[in-house]
């Protein structure tokens, strides 16, 4: 009997930067859902602002198909799930921050607490940062052939975005 592992499996997160009013409201969700306090720096989402572009880009892991985090990792920290979602088993990681820098998406996207890295795990299907998005930059949905498309049209646009911030 083949059982599917997890409901991540068949859904997708969609971050459309383009959508964010940089509210900020995931950033307090995901701290209150994973640290029980209200914090911006305890989330597991980050928003970065471009004042002078008007512009504010989420940043959280993608769980990409071939994560550089995991092969960056010295001690072998990070694993993918069955389920597609990344973890960190914290008992390994010692915070050297090589995945972070290995992240196509930068820096940002990695957490580190107590010198511990931290990911965004999808709240077990059930994603805080959606549940409050307003303005649907951050959508959670069925994984179909054409959500996937989106979502890796969408992921391009905001690294290239946040690439062309670097290069200027």
């Amino acid at each position: 009997m083949d059982i599917m592992p997890k409901i991540q499996q068949n859904m997708a997160l969609l971050i459309d930067f383009a959508a964010c009013s940089g509210c900020q409201s995931c950033i307090i969700a995901c701290s209150l859902a994973k640290a029980k306090v209200f914090s911006l720096t305890r989330g597991r989402i980050s928003i970065i602002k471009i004042e002078d572009k008007c512009q504010s880009v989420p940043i959280v892991c993608e769980h990409c198909d071939d994560p550089p985090c995991i092969a960056a990792c010295p001690v072998s920290a990070i694993r993918k799930g069955e389920d597609g979602i990344l973890h960190v088993n914290h008992s390994l990681c010692t915070g050297c921050r090589r995945c972070s820098l290995f992240c196509r998406f930068g820096p940002e996207t990695i957490k580190f607490i107590d010198n511990k890295a931290y990911l965004c795990d999808l709240c077990d299907g059930k994603p805080k940062c959606v549940s409050v998005c307003q303005q649907r930059a951050l959508m959670y949905l069925p994984r179909t052939q054409a959500v996937v498309a989106k979502k890796k049209e969408l992921s391009e646009k905001r690294r290239m975005f946040l690439e062309s911030l670097h290069g200027a």
